[in-house]
């Protein structure tokens, strides 16, 4: 299990592993809403990418979403409302210094952290049934990790 790449000096947080499974099935997050938000976050000198060639990445690596740890996201262009939402709550994370760079304990807790919230807002946040049900299995299999790590086991 790996939350943290680091690839040309980039360091990679928080991958979400339900990307080819809801990019494939669920329609993609509405674009005046990431339009406003990627303003707002502009102005507070956040970036947040969206591209053809950020998509090639992103499946090729089987993520849907990364944040960098200098806050800067890239998502894909028909990223999941879920998808979404998750990588502004790993950017708060960041933003408030909680996550920890490779401290796999932590970077449990955080995924753990954010898959509950989003389940918890799930209208607010409009994400879909399915959407749920693939954030619930995450959610167990990172809750039974946690505690294999905390026993000392994988």
């Amino acid at each position: 299990m790996k939350h943290i790449i680091s690839i040309n000096d980039a360091i990679f947080y928080f991958q979400s592993e339900k990307a080819l499974e809801i990019l494939s099935k669920q329609k993609p997050m509405d674009k005046g809403i990431i339009n406003r938000v990627k303003a707002t976050l502009l102005r507070k000198g956040v970036v947040l990418e969206q591209s053809d060639e950020w998509d090639k990445h992103l499946m090729f690596t089987g993520k849907e979403a990364v944040t960098f740890t200098d806050g800067t996201m890239v998502m894909h262009t028909k990223v999941s409302a879920s998808g979404f939402y998750e990588e502004l709550i790993h950017y708060g994370q960041i933003v408030n210094g909680r996550a920890i760079c490779g401290d796999e304990a932590n970077n449990l807790l955080m995924e753990i952290e954010a898959k509950r919230k989003l389940i918890h807002n799930r209208r607010a946040y409009q994400i879909t049934d399915y959407e749920i049900a693939v954030l619930q299995n995450v959610l167990d299999k990172y809750i039974l990790q946690l505690k294999n790590l905390r026993k000392g086991g994988i």
